[in-house]
């Protein structure tokens, strides 16, 4: 009877699925866990079409902040994955990284309509962030604990900066620090400050200006941890996101949160990613299998 039941045991852990924990984030639009949108974040909508495409894992979520994100791959905790993380060499040391998983705009400069239009910083082909950043006359905001483009960074830490931390949330509206005249612009993702503009009991007229000298648009990616599990589950995420690049639903849920002119500003991008993702489908001339017919 023992023998049975190791005998039993053996074959059902043999057969066990790999346990894939989903890390997820309070980041609006991208990841919305409360309040009338849950669950309709970006993010969210993607992962329910990507979990879908893996039935060969179980799947679990986890709700942790970004900082404590960043930790968790640090450690190497198995069997870790998250979605839409940025690609960067200092984050490729801890982590795999997928094919490109969605596209979006790049961080940006919000501010209240008109209130900034004639700020010597605001250039035509974008903002002077070095200039905006410095001005000791003006109050920015930003975002701690996440990746941002090489030409703002020093500018986070500046003695002379006016940027000041925040961590967004709906309590913590950056749209209503806006309205409010606590800021007087935020360096943001403006699908970000479109969700937090319709939380207020009144919204804002807005404004997004493009930074100089970072890109205009952002493209995101699946990692997981560098043990086997996580190894494998990209493999696996790596077969199935050309095919979910074709479907007119993944890109929809790509663009919930976009309006009309991002997604006009994003259409290139979006369309050259989309056809690399089909070229990854197509047989390459070494994959022909001789048949002898």
């Amino acid at each position: 009877m023992l023998l049975r039941c190791l005998l039993l045991l053996l074959a059902s852990s043999a057969y066990a699925k790999p346990q894939l924990t989903w890390l997820q984030t309070d980041w609006p639009p991208h990841q919305i866990v409360s309040g009338p949108f849950q669950g309709q974040g970006t993010f969210d909508l993607l992962q329910q079409q990507i979990v879908t495409a893996l039935p060969q894992f179980n799947h679990q979520t986890r709700l942790v902040s970004l900082a404590r994100l960043e930790q968790i791959f640090q450690q190497s905790e198995t069997g870790s994955c998250a979605l839409g993380t940025l690609y960067s060499q200092e984050r490729a040391q801890n982590r795999v990284f997928s094919v490109p998983m969605a596209v979006g705009p790049a961080v940006a400069v919000g501010y209240i309509a008109g209130k900034l239009t004639t700020h010597p910083a605001m250039q035509p082909e974008g903002v002077d962030i070095r200039m905006l950043a410095l001005d000791k006359t003006i109050r920015g905001a930003f975002q701690p604990n996440r990746l941002y483009p090489a030409v703002i960074v020093p500018l986070l830490q500046h003695p002379d900066s006016n940027l000041s931390s925040h961590a967004f949330t709906s309590e913590i509206n950056a749209a209503g620090l806006l309205a409010g005249n606590r800021v007087d612009y935020v360096v943001e993702y403006p699908e970000r400050m479109q969700y937090y503009n319709q939380l207020l009991p009144e919204t804002a007229v807005l404004e997004h200006r493009a930074i100089v000298g970072a890109n205009v648009a952002s493209v995101s990616y699946i990692t997981c941890s560098q043990d086997s599990i996580g190894q494998a589950a990209i493999e696996a995420i790596d077969q199935v996101l050309p095919v979910l690049w074709q479907s007119p639903e993944y890109l929809q849920a790509m663009q919930r949160w976009l309006d009309n002119s991002a997604q006009r500003r994003l259409s290139t991008d979006l369309q050259q990613l989309q056809q690399q993702a089909l070229m990854q489908l197509k047989p390459r001339p070494d994959d022909a299998v001789d048949t002898g017919n």
